[in-house]
């Protein structure tokens, strides 16, 4: 017989990773938007965190570097 492993059966039992999937959700948004308004201080705080200064991951989306077509 195959061993039947539990599965969370409502949100609940589940919290804690609905919470950091959120989270990260709205500071990936966050990042989207410094980046609209001032480019190189949302550049600067992906840097800090991929040098280990900010505290939490890095973003998970991080904006593509946009390419100069009239080079």
């Amino acid at each position: 017989m195959s061993e039947n492993k539990e599965q969370p059966q409502n949100l609940e039992d589940n919290l804690p990773m609905v919470n950091y999937i959120m989270l990260h959700r709205i500071y990936d948004m966050m990042t989207l938007i410094a980046n609209h308004f001032d480019p190189e201080k949302a550049e600067k705080m992906i840097e800090y965190h991929e040098q280990g200064y900010l505290l939490g991951p890095s973003p998970s989306f991080t904006p593509p570097e946009e390419v100069d077509q009239n080079a």
